[in-house]
C-alpha cells in the first residue's frame, strides 16, 4: 500500500496556507489539512523529527518571568530602614523653559513699575522683594532703607536666548539668565502675593517620578523647584502676583 504525502513543509503567508512542494494554496484552515499528498512513498511509521529552535538571547523581561512567584514584600519596619534621611537639605534643581512658553512670553508685555512698598505692618517679616533681580529679605521696617537694584523690563525668551528687556544682555543658559544683576537702583516692593491654586498628579517609572503642575503662562523668572531623597518643593509665580507652592513627600 503506498503512502501519498507532503515531503516538504506548511507555509502560513498572508493567510494563505499550503505546503512547499506544491502550488495549491487556500485560506481556510481546514481545506489546508485536506489537501492530497503530491509525492508517493513508503509509509513511515516514527515520527519525523522536528526541526531544532534557535537560542533566544534572554531578555529583561523573560529574566522578569523567570523570577519567582513567592517573593515576600518588605515590611512596613524595614521600608522605613531602608528610607533615606531627611537631614539633608533640598537642592535647586535647574529649570529648562519650552518653547511653546518662550513664544507666550514673548506675546505678553510685562513691563510693569516697580511698586512704591506697602505699609510696613501687613509686610510679612521673612518676605522676598518681587523686584526681578532683587533677592533682599524683609526683616524690619528698615529693610525699605536697602537699595533695591532690579530689573525694571520684562524677561524675554527668544530662539533660546535670554534676556531682560531693560538691559539686553543675552545668554543661553538659563542659570547666568537668573544671576544677571539689576540695572536699575530704586525701592524694594514688598507685595503680597496670593496663594494660587493648581491642579497637580504624578506618576512614576522604573527611575524616575514624574510630577505635573497645571497652570496658565508661569513666569519662570520668579520660579524655583527644590529636592531631597525624601522632600519636593515648588515655587510658581504666574501673572497678577499669585503664588503656587508646594511640599510634596516623596515615598519609594
Amino acid at each position: 500500500d503506498s503512502c501519498c504525502h507532503h515531503p516538504g513543509v506548511p507555509i502560513f503567508h498572508d493567510a494563505l496556507k499550503g505546503w512547499s512542494c506544491c502550488r495549491k494554496r487556500t485560506v481556510d484552515f481546514s481545506e489546508f489539512l485536506n489537501i492530497k499528498g503530491c509525492t508517493v512513498g513508503p509509509h513511515c511509521a516514527e515520527k519525523l523529527p522536528e526541526a531544532p529552535q534557535p537560542e533566544v538571547p534572554a531578555t529583561s523581561s523573560s529574566l522578569q518571568e523567570q523570577k519567582p512567584l513567592n517573593t515576600i514584600p518588605k515590611s512596613a519596619e524595614t521600608l522605613r530602614r531602608e528610607r533615606p534621611k531627611s537631614d539633608f537639605p533640598p537642592k535647586l534643581l535647574p529649570l529648562n523653559i519650552s518653547q511653546a512658553l518662550e513664544m507666550a512670553l514673548e506675546q505678553k508685555e510685562l513691563d510693569q513699575e516697580p511698586g512704591t512698598g506697602l505699609d510696613s505692618s501687613l509686610i510679612r517679616t521673612g518676605s522676598s522683594c518681587q523686584n526681578p533681580g532683587c533677592d533682599a529679605i524683609y526683616q524690619s521696617p528698615e529693610s525699605d532703607a536697602t537699595p533695591c537694584t532690579y530689573h525694571p523690563g520684562a524677561p524675554r525668551f527668544h530662539e533660546g536666548m535670554k534676556s531682560w528687556s531693560c538691559c539686553g544682555i543675552q545668554t543661553l543658559d538659563f542659570g547666568a539668565f537668573l544671576a544677571q544683576p539689576g540695572c536699575r537702583v530704586g525701592r524694594h516692593d514688598w507685595g503680597k502675593q496670593l496663594p494660587a491654586s493648581c491642579r497637580h498628579d504624578w506618576h512614576q517609572t522604573e527611575s524616575l517620578v514624574v510630577v505635573t503642575i497645571y497652570g496658565q503662562i508661569p513666569l519662570p523668572a520668579f520660579n524655583w523647584v527644590k529636592a531631597s531623597q525624601t522632600e519636593l518643593h515648588v515655587h510658581i509665580v504666574f501673572d497678577g502676583n499669585r503664588v503656587f507652592q508646594a511640599q510634596m513627600k516623596l515615598w519609594g
